[in-house]
Parts: C-alpha cells; sequence; structure tokens
C-alpha cells in the first residue's frame, strides 16, 4: 500500500515512521510504503499523478485541496464509514462536497495573535491586557510603530502563496461576511462588512511592516513587532530556542466588545483515498488507525502545536496551547468549492494591491467579485 503525506521536518518525521511500524506489526499482511512530499511543489505532483494513474493508495491533503479533487472525482467517497465517525471528530467540512465525505479530518491548526509584552510596556499599554477589538488592537499597533524603525507595531504579510489569505480572512468572517454564498453559486466578497474588514486590514498594514511570514516571525522572536498573527509553528520556535521571549498569545480580537466573533482561520490535513486504489479497505484501515486520538496527539506533540480532530481537551497544562485549541471554536475554513484555490490566489493578489495603495478596499473586492464570478461560471 502506498501513502504519499507531507510531515518531513526532522523532529516529525520519525513519528510518522514509527506510526507506519506499528500499524505494519498489527497487521503483518499489509506494508505500507511512504513517500515524502514537499508544500512547495507537492499540488503539482498529485495533479500529476492522478492524471497519469500513478497515484499512491492513501494521500494527505491540505484541507483547501480537499474540495478540488473530490469534484475530479479522482478520490472515493467514504461517506459509509465517515458517518459513523463524524460525532467523534471535528472539521469534516472542507471534506464534503454535495453530502458527500472524501476524506478524514487528520491534524488540525489555527492562527492566533502573538503580542510582545515589553514592547506593550513601552508603549504604555497593559501588557496583561492584550487587545479584545479591532480598535484595541490598531491602538496598540500604532503606539508601538511609533519606535520604528527599530520596532514595529504590526506584521502583515507579502504576497505568499497559501498565506495572506489566511491572514485577511479571519477579519472577513469576524464581520459575518462571507467569499460564496451559502449555495457556492454566487460570489459576495464585496458586501459592505468584507470591504470594512479589508479597510481595517490596510489600517494594520500601515501600523507596522509588511514581509513574509518567515522574516516576520524572525523579527518577532527579536523582540522587533508588537503583534503579529502566527500559527503553532512559531510557538514551538519560540518554547525551544526563545526562552527569555517576553510574550503571548490571545485570541483574534472582535470587530467590537458586543459586536462579531474572535474568528480566525482553521486550517488542517486530511488523509484520502485514491478511487482506483485496488487496496481501499486496508488504506481505510491504516487511516483510522492514524487518526485515532493518541496516534494523533503523538503527532501533534512532535509538530508542537497542532491538535488532533479527534475531539478530546490537550494541552490543558500550557496556557499558550491553550488559546489554539479554543481559537478552533470560532475558526473558519474557505468554501468547499474546486475553484477555490483559484479564487484564492485572485483574493491574494487584490488584497495586496490594498495593501500597497493600488487599489482601494472597494475597487479591489469588486474586481475580485467580478472575476471569481468568472470562475464560477
Amino acid at each position: 500500500m502506498t501513502w504519499w503525506q507531507f510531515w518531513t521536518d526532522p523532529q516529525v518525521r520519525p513519528v510518522i515512521t514509527e506510526l507506519t511500524t506499528q500499524f505494519e506489526k498489527e497487521n503483518p499482511n499489509i506494508k505500507v510504503e511512504v513517500t515524502d512530499l514537499t508544500w512547495s511543489d507537492g499540488h503539482e505532483k498529485i495533479v500529476v499523478a492522478f492524471s497519469s494513474n500513478t497515484a499512491p493508495d492513501i494521500l494527505e491533503l491540505g484541507s483547501d485541496w480537499v474540495p478540488e479533487f473530490s469534484y475530479e472525482k479522482v478520490l472515493a467517497d467514504v461517506t459509509l464509514e465517515a458517518d459513523k465517525m463524524k460525532d467523534n471528530y471535528l472539521m469534516w467540512e472542507p471534506a464534503i462536497v454535495n453530502n458527500k465525505m472524501f476524506g478524514f479530518p487528520w491534524i488540525l491548526d489555527t492562527r492566533v495573535l502573538f503580542y510582545n509584552k515589553d514592547l506593550m510596556k513601552k508603549a504604555g499599554l497593559d501588557s496583561n491586557h492584550p487587545p479584545q477589538t479591532w480598535n484595541e488592537l490598531l491602538d496598540a499597533c500604532q503606539k508601538i510603530n511609533k519606535f520604528k524603525p527599530h520596532f514595529y507595531g504590526f506584521g502583515a504579510n507579502a504576497f505568499e502563496r497559501h498565506r495572506l489569505y489566511k491572514k485577511f480572512l479571519p477579519f472577513l468572517w469576524a464581520k459575518g461576511a462571507n467569499i460564496l454564498s451559502a449555495d457556492l453559486k454566487t460570489c459576495v466578497i464585496n458586501s459592505p462588512e468584507a470591504k470594512e474588514a479589508l479597510g481595517f486590514y490596510k489600517k494594520l498594514c500601515n501600523s507596522g511592516i509588511i514581509d513574509i511570514q518567515s522574516r516576520l516571525d524572525e523579527m518577532f522572536t527579536q523582540g522587533k513587532i508588537g503583534f503579529v498573527i502566527s500559527g503553532g509553528w512559531l510557538l514551538k520556535n519560540i518554547q525551544a530556542n526563545y526562552p527569555d521571549l517576553n510574550f503571548g498569545v490571545a485570541l483574534m480580537p472582535k470587530p467590537s466588545e458586543n459586536k462579531g466573533i474572535p474568528a480566525s482561520f482553521a486550517g488542517g490535513e486530511f488523509l484520502v483515498i485514491n478511487e482506483k486504489s485496488k487496496n481501499k479497505q486496508e488504506a481505510l484501515k491504516f487511516i483510522k488507525f492514524l487518526i485515532q486520538k493518541e496516534n494523533g496527539l503523538a503527532l501533534c506533540q512532535a509538530i508542537g502545536s497542532a491538535l488532533p480532530s479527534a475531539k478530546g481537551s490537550y494541552y490543558q497544562g500550557n496556557e499558550n496551547l491553550k488559546i489554539f485549541q479554543e481559537q478552533l471554536n470560532s475558526a473558519f475554513s474557505p468554501p468547499a468549492h474546486p475553484k477555490w484555490v483559484y479564487m484564492e490566489e485572485t483574493l491574494e493578489r487584490k488584497i495586496e494591491q490594498v495593501m500597497y495603495d493600488k487599489k482601494t478596499p472597494d475597487q479591489a473586492l469588486d474586481e475580485a467579485k467580478e472575476e471569481i464570478e468568472q470562475l464560477l461560471k
């Protein structure tokens, strides 16, 4: 049985090996051949593999890739088995297409607000009270940004595929706005609420520095940025390499004290089965083994911050990781549409134009609606 997966980190990959070996011992008639992919070209390799009938039995897909391949009818319909399990696992939405299920959630993650307590104090802010509303966040960023170029208020993502939209959409969702209508047939990205969200995001960009994610994370660990939206990888890096950094993590701020929600992006890794696999039952058995709570947790602990898809209370002894788990309760995924990866590209391009003063939020989102409507057609 063949499996393509993405966990190549030297601290994480051994767990993949251990889990695979354990499964093989419990199932001596099954041999699992594991192939490692990279995020830089993994998507293209999977596309080519399906088109040339060389895809493996099992694949790990990012949550925003599952709809694309589901609509291509290259993934096995696992509704029958998934229905029995759905109440015990989180975040099935990306794998549901036309009321059928085409994958299993495995590893989940979200984004939270990281803040530097020393810079908050330097700006005269209460470091024990991280911003809980948009206005509080903007005010704090502007006060810290007065110290630039030595320090910056907010760390905003430059255009990077698969990253920029994850930083803007939480503000859109917080306002109750959406990208597509509920039936996925109409683009609603240019609603007044969405335009207000992009206008606010632009103000944050003006109150800090724009750079790529890895550089923003690096500057945060150096104590040069007051606030940055980031994921569990940054927390792991700080805990391992910057024990003296005086920082905290918080839920994403709400639009106001009485309106909106502390929304964030929910991402995850899904396990899917090739429709043409000759080992569907064995593949299903292996996937069920991998997503068991204890096995998912072992992998997540090696990753350092991610959460198993299996429901439960995790990391209760770590105040920072508890925030990640709490944030998942108000985190959302992009629409499960086969054209999402192309909509994502349009959206990121338009957001960047606003960030660099080439378009107003109104212009950018009106144009984004037109382009996305063409994709829908």
